[in-house]
């Protein structure tokens, strides 16, 4: 991301996506919408072929030789294409930054909405890991629950990334380190 913006000695320890089958099993539905329309003359013939005595020549009325089935279908395929289009821009465009200091979700809504939000790792009191099914198991992506102190708890959720237990590890170690390089702080009730 190049409009993000790091505090003076922050650096970037991963930049992390969702699990490129994500986007694959959500491409799927458009991929079988795309070809919903070469079922057109098939239905035609059918409905020709069922239908004693028609009024109207389904085959010829239902085939790309038609121009207003050509138009129909191509105003159909725009919108598919707009829908997998938005689909693959919204995983593209989410991301999740982790820093020696804090972790930065990048939620893209819509097309021309995102939300950016920071959590500092000082902060930081859990992160577990759930990785579920078959497929996350398998192919080794899960989802990555941070608790944080404060007002919000489990304020940040990051689903479908790779290798989820390497990153709790990286962020658990980032907080280690935070908290070592923290100077102590005076003893309550001491002398």
């Amino acid at each position: 991301m190049t409009d993000l913006s790091l505090h003076a000695g922050e650096r970037i320890l991963l930049s992390l996506r969702k699990h490129p089958l994500i986007i694959v099993g959500k491409l799927i539905p458009f991929i079988i919408l795309d070809y919903l329309p070469y079922l057109l003359p098939k239905i035609g013939a059918y409905l020709a072929s069922t239908v004693p005595n028609p009024p109207v020549d389904y085959t010829a009325l239902l085939s790309f030789a038609n121009p207003w089935v050509d138009f129909l279908v191509g105003v159909y395929w725009l919108f598919v294409w707009m829908g997998a289009f938005g689909t693959f821009t919204n995983y593209f465009l989410d991301q999740w930054i982790v820093t020696n200091e804090r972790i930065i979700d990048v939620n893209q809504k819509s097309f021309w909405d995102r939300e950016v939000s920071s959590l500092f790792l000082d902060r930081v009191q859990n992160v577990e890991v759930e990785i579920s099914g078959v497929f996350g198991t398998l192919f080794g992506f899960g989802t990555v629950d941070i608790e944080s102190a404060g007002a919000e708890v489990g304020a940040t959720t990051m689903s479908g990334l790779s290798h989820p237990n390497q990153i709790r590890d990286t962020i658990l170690a980032e907080v280690g380190q935070l908290h070592k390089q923290a100077p102590a702080g005076p003893v309550a009730g001491g002398v």
